[in-house]
């Protein structure tokens, strides 16, 4: 660990900070990723080759792809952090590591699934009723049914910040469920606690961060309906095959950005770099 890196960093110096160790730390990143991904990524080229799922199959894809997500995340969450403290862990030793945290990195991630979506149902519900509205204005049913149901749109589409709201104050749970061994639970609420006051640049960072992961994973899928407009078994994986593989690669950046995220609010706010300091203090 250098001595600049414990102490508040701008969303810029965040970012190279959190790209910088994502280049470091690359090999075992990705590594984690590959191990975790493996079962996940054959049965989506298994089901991409078949031209579908059962309903079962689609299920159990979904459990698996959780479970092992869920393992990766903690995973990586302990190989930053302990690079960033400028301690060394291979990537076997934090899948280790992490292993007894995998039940509470799914039980965390549904609830903090589960509070995203309550704070989306006031939007949704407007933007439902809305286009309800609109359908019956173009029926011929009701002159109003348009204006009125435009209008419910314009308010669920600003309504769409409480769920945006919502996951940016709960972004850093994971990293602090994994790194300070408490409950799902307190995970939330100290999430909750350390992004009070920068939420904002929570959001700013985290959109950054989307694009970053998102953006090749959509070009790969907008390139393959450009060159075969109608789907083959071939293209599809074809295409499933790409996506997964750059998947693999980027992923881990939105977890160095977290992990990032979770220490800089310590630094801010609980003064976590004169602890590191104190604690490397010899004893009188």
């Amino acid at each position: 660990m250098t001595d600049n890196l414990l102490r508040p960093l701008g969303a810029g110096e965040l970012l190279d900070q959190a790209f910088g160790l994502f280049r470091r730390l690359f090999v075992p990143l990705v590594l984690i990723q590959v191990i975790a991904s493996a079962i996940p990524f054959l049965l989506n080229l298994y089901t991409a080759a078949r031209g579908g799922a059962s309903p079962g199959l689609t299920f159990t894809m979904y459990l698996i792809a959780f479970v092992f997500g869920s393992l990766a995340s903690a995973a990586t969450a302990y190989l930053i952090s302990e690079s960033y403290l400028g301690r060394d862990l291979t990537a076997g030793d934090a899948l280790r590591r992490a292993l007894p945290r995998v039940w509470a990195v799914m039980l965390l991630s549904l609830g903090l699934g589960l509070v995203v979506v309550l704070a989306a149902l006031p939007a949704l519900l407007a933007i439902g009723a809305g286009a309800a509205f609109a359908g019956l204005g173009v029926q011929g049913q009701a002159q109003v049914s348009p204006a009125m149901g435009a209008s419910l749109v314009l308010v669920g589409i600003v309504l769409l910040a409480l769920p945006i709201a919502a996951f940016s104050a709960l972004a850093i749970s994971t990293p602090a469920l994994v790194l300070e061994g408490i409950s799902p639970g307190v995970a939330l609420s100290r999430s909750w606690s350390l992004t009070r006051g920068y939420r904002l640049r929570t959001i700013g960072l985290l959109f950054v961060v989307m694009l970053v992961v998102l953006v090749p994973v959509l070009a790969i899928g907008g390139m393959g309906r450009a060159f075969s407009p109608e789907p083959t078994s071939g293209s599809i994986v074809l295409i499933t095959t790409l996506s997964g593989l750059v998947s693999l690669v980027v992923t881990p950046i939105l977890y160095c950005v977290l992990t990032l995220l979770y220490y800089d609010m310590r630094v801010r706010k609980e003064a976590f770099d004169l602890e590191m300091l104190a604690a490397q203090l010899p004893a009188a």
